[in-house]
């Protein structure tokens, strides 16, 4: 197909999320809940889905153990440390950058052929799918893909490459953990060859994209893809997709009124221009009038002319009296004849100027029409951008609780997760300094031994579990305004402040941990007394 085009991205990591894997394998404890909930892909397809092992082997996906137990057996054979770890065992973010999460797919039209073929299929949702057949087309793009990234980076360091046929478009998620040639994970070394910086990111993305569409593209009639600098294309999660739909309502919107206000503008030009050529008609008929009488009067005066040589001839009046008059009149003639050129001029003016107001007009009206036909076209795009957007914004509210509270089940994990590693640090801390001191000096460490837990994580899940993880999950979702009202109905002050949200290389957990620790700021009240033990 002209024009169709590869789609390789990647975005690095800090690790592999269970939410991530959930959403690769499609591991949902609620089966229900996901039907209604996942609406950004077709449950009754993903039957469909399936994976590319070790070999180059097309199997079922598996969902027996997560991505992230994936990676960590994987490490573990081949004696490879995760530099993370010791970060988390501490109580710290992980800092380094571990996975490369891959996106593979291209031209939505060819993948949809290559994985479906002549069948029909209803892209509606809710739809039955399930009797579609896997077509052997995708199962070769696939395994040509996984060669693709074997020989770039290596089989064993493919942790793992689904390939999802239950959404829009067809396409791969590929793990690659940088594993670079003396055994140890480097990001840097891997994909930035030694220079830590985003051109020799974006550099090497390039490469891959030519690469890639040389060796797998161009055998299934995709060439390379567009940057993501260049198109802003991006894979989204089913919030990211239900805010989009409100941007591109509220942007058809706006294109509405700027082309409303064109063709009023435009038209209050037409109309000036109709009433300038109306006058210039008009001008155009009375300056033919004048030629038309004077070129009459000429004649008139050359009639006068013959009149006066045959009287002249026929002895009526003398050669002194005619000579007289046939001066006058020629000078009469002279004039008329001025006269005439002047207006014929004037007449000359008057039909260009005529003819650019005809111009003008026709093609302000071809524009005007044009910009009518495209507001047409963006009332209609607004119509169904906005019915989208009500579609898809009643879904998510039908589905909110559940996704609330899978959210806050999962922020409750990482809660206790952390409250756990932050008592392990505090603990180590006070052991350490119990060994530096006497036994009267212990004696009285023991008892104030409470205040090394103010303020900690533990503290803080001990006291408000609840209202903290509630917090942590509107902050995640979004929903700010409800995150304060929470924090505030429970004796908390303050919010979020603007511009929150998960920044462009914030991975998952990095921003889960960072909604976790603004929840715990925010329900703290303006003066917090210390709890006394």
């Amino acid at each position: 197909m002209s024009g169709a085009k590869n789609v390789i991205d990647m975005r690095p990591g800090k690790g592999f999320t269970t939410s991530q894997s959930n959403e690769h394998l499609r591991r949902l404890a609620d089966r229900e809940a996901a039907k209604k909930a996942q609406w950004n892909y077709d449950p009754s397809r993903e039957h469909l889905n399936f994976e590319i092992g070790r070999g180059g082997v097309v199997k079922e996906v598996d969902k027996s153990k997560s991505i992230h137990q994936r990676i960590e057996e994987n490490l573990k054979a081949r004696g490879i440390k995760d530099p993370n770890i010791p970060l988390i065992t501490q109580g710290l973010d992980p800092k380094y950058r571990t996975v490369a999460n891959f996106i593979l797919g291209g031209n939505r039209e060819v993948m949809r052929n290559l994985a479906f073929g002549n069948q029909k299929v209803d892209w509606e949702h809710g739809a039955d799918n399930t009797e579609l057949k896997r077509m052997p087309d995708i199962e070769a793009w696939a395994k040509d893909a996984y060669a693709f990234m074997c020989k770039k980076f290596g089989e064993q360091n493919i942790a793992a490459f689904v390939v999802h046929l239950d959404e829009a478009n067809p396409h791969v998620h590929c793990t690659v953990l940088p594993i670079s040639e003396n055994n140890r994970i480097s990001f840097k070394k891997v994909f930035l060859k030694g220079n830590d910086n985003k051109d020799a990111l974006s550099k090497y993305m390039e490469n891959l994209h030519t690469e890639y569409a040389e060796e797998v593209g161009l055998k299934y009639g995709m060439e390379r893809g567009d940057s993501i600098k260049e198109t802003g294309a991006v894979h989204r999660t089913t919030e990211e997709y239900r805010r989009k739909l409100w941007k591109d309502a509220q942007e058809k919107e706006e294109e509405v009124r700027e082309n409303t206000k064109t063709i009023t503008n435009q038209r209050g030009i037409i109309a000036s221009l109709n009433r300038e050529i109306k006058h210039s008609a008009a001008r155009l008929k009375a300056l033919a009038t004048m030629i038309k009488n004077l070129e009459t009067h000429k004649a008139d005066l050359e009639l006068e002319i013959k009149k006066l040589n045959r009287d002249l001839a026929a002895g009526k009046i003398s050669k002194e009296e005619a000579d007289r008059k046939l001066s006058q009149i020629n000078a009469e003639i002279k004039k008329t004849e001025e006269k005439i050129l002047d207006k014929t001029d004037k007449l000359k003016i008057a039909e260009s100027k005529l003819h650019d107001a005809e111009q003008r007009k026709a093609e302000l009206e071809a524009k005007a029409h044009e910009a009518e036909q495209k507001t047409a076209l963006a009332v209609e795009k607004t119509a169904k951008a906005e019915g989208k957007y009500q579609e898809i914004k009643s879904k998510y509210k039908a589905v909110a609780p559940a996704v609330n509270a899978q959210t806050v089940h999962e922020m409750e994990t990482l809660g206790y997760h952390l409250s756990a590693l932050d008592m392990r640090s505090r603990l180590s801390k006070f052991d350490a300094l119990k060994d530096t001191l006497s036994h009267e000096q212990r004696d009285f460490l023991d008892t104030i031994v409470g205040s090394i837990f103010d303020g900690s994580v533990i503290e803080n899940m001990a006291e408000s579990a609840a209202e903290i993880c509630s917090i942590a999950s509107q902050l995640y979702l979004g929903y700010l305004d409800a995150a304060t009202r929470i924090a505030q109905s429970s004796g908390g002050g303050g919010g979020p402040g603007t511009g929150w949200g998960k920044r462009d290389d914030e991975d998952d957990l990095d921003f889960r941990r960072r909604c976790f620790g603004m929840a715990m700021k925010m329900m703290k009240p303006g003066q917090k007394q210390r709890r006394k033990r």
